[in-house]
């Protein structure tokens, strides 16, 4: 009996352990995550540190990456508003030209009749050289130019007849030369005024640029014509004549003018409308001035 009854006392007091150990066990924590995800709430309940630590840094993350975002669109905006500094383009050039002259009667180089005594010695004996400043204004994308000047043209005729200007009142005429003539020139320099079109294939890079202008000058004339013959006389002697005045030089010359090139060299063609005399009386020669040769852009 006593058995028994021991044996039921040690089976009470370990149920009275057990429970009591129930009761020290510490509840596990549990807390709820609420989170908008694809355009609907998730809730979930989290009974980890851990895992809410987890989820704490990855909601930071995209908290981040969201500012981010932000920031970077308002940088886009910003830079949208600024507008680009523009490269600058040449707009004042300075020109080198020289060229060789010709006389043209009806558009040809053969002068007859009242016109032969006029004809050159061509190439380097009738040279001409101008030097003019140019500034140009955009009219489109700035390739396409409108240019204006003012320049200075200096002309040299080389006569290959042996013949010498005579003037009488408006009258021009020419008579036979004495013995030894080697050199009859005639001198005559203009102001001009141009304005051209201009096309550059790329105005920001001139250098690279390839280059057309057309346009028309207006020219006056400096001073008076010169008129120089050159004589070879005996014994080594030379003798030289010069005839200066305004030798019904025409005050006036309108000129049609060309150029195209690439960087700052041009090829240009200046062909005068007008005539190199005056016409007011009809047997005076009626030649228009010619320039063709190359041309030095700075």
């Amino acid at each position: 009996m006593k058995k028994y009854i021991l044996f039921l006392a040690v089976l009470g007091l370990a149920a009275t352990a057990a429970s009591a150990q129930e009761k020290t066990e510490p509840e596990k924590e549990q807390k709820i995550i609420i989170k908008y995800k694809d355009g609907k709430w998730d809730t979930t309940y989290v009974d980890s540190k851990a895992a809410v630590e987890d989820e704490e840094e990855d909601s930071d993350k995209n908290n981040d990456m969201a500012e981010f975002k932000r920031d970077m669109k308002e940088l886009k905006k910003e830079l949208g508003n600024i507008k680009p500094k523009k490269k600058g383009i040449d707009k004042n050039y300075f020109y080198i030209d020289m060229g060789f002259n010709s006389l043209m009667q009806n558009g040809s180089l053969n002068l007859t009749g009242k016109n032969a005594p006029l004809s050159l010695n061509q190439g380097f004996n009738s040279f001409g050289w101008g030097f003019s400043w140019a500034r140009s204004e955009n009219l489109i994308a700035q390739k396409l130019r409108l240019q204006y000047g003012l320049g200075f043209e200096f002309n040299n005729y080389s006569l290959r007849r042996d013949s010498t200007i005579l003037i009488s009142g408006d009258s021009v005429n020419f008579g036979g030369a004495g013995a030894g003539l080697v050199k009859n020139r005639l001198n005559v320099n203009y102001i001009n005024f141009p304005v051209l079109l201009q096309f550059s294939s790329n105005p920001y890079k001139m250098k690279r640029s390839f280059n057309v202008a057309v346009g028309a000058e207006v020219g006056f004339r400096l001073g008076k014509m010169t008129a120089r013959q050159e004589y070879n006389l005996a014994n080594e002697v030379s003798q030289q004549v010069f005839t200066r005045g305004a030798l019904n030089a025409n005050p006036l010359k309108v000129s049609m003018i060309g150029r195209v090139g690439y960087g700052g060299t041009d090829l240009f063609l200046r062909y005068s409308i007008t005539e190199l005399f005056g016409q007011e009386v009809a047997s005076n020669p009626n030649v228009t001035p010619v320039m063709a040769g190359v041309s030095f852009r700075f």
